[in-house]
């Protein structure tokens, strides 16, 4: 009976913790092409969207320098991150962990600039959010 109830506790124990990691993903939350200039973008994740544990960014198409981003939750507080880094077409951003426990995003401001200004071709960031 006792090696019964092992089992079926290890068992059960199995089946929950891959209904925890199967429930957290990387969520795309918009994408944003960069222009030849420095800039500044908003990406409204809004109401409804759900609590997020971290961010990246990944970049496509050509390298971007990132100077800082502001991420502004729904009950008003915001956190700022300094991000100082150059990152190449097909790179990403460290995972940026949020702070707090009602992490309910409402927007993220990024501030950024081509390192390729000139050259025809655009880049593009993709905001990612961890559930």
């Amino acid at each position: 009976m006792l090696k019964k109830l092992i089992i079926l506790s290890s068992v059960l124990f199995v089946l929950s913790a891959g209904a925890v990691t199967a429930s957290a993903q990387w969520v795309d939350l918009g994408t944003r092409e960069v222009k030849d200039r420095s800039e500044q973008d908003t990406w409204h994740v809004g109401k409804g969207d759900g609590e997020f544990r971290r961010l990246k960014i990944k970049v496509l198409d050509r390298a971007v320098r990132f100077y800082r981003m502001r991420i502004t939750f729904e009950n008003g507080t915001t956190q700022e991150v300094a991000l100082a880094n150059l990152i190449k077409a097909g790179g990403e951003t460290r995972a940026i962990d949020l702070n707090g426990k009602h992490r309910f995003i409402d927007k993220v401001d990024i501030w950024y600039e081509a390192s390729t200004v000139g050259h025809g071709v655009r880049s593009h960031v993709t905001l990612w959010g961890w559930r």
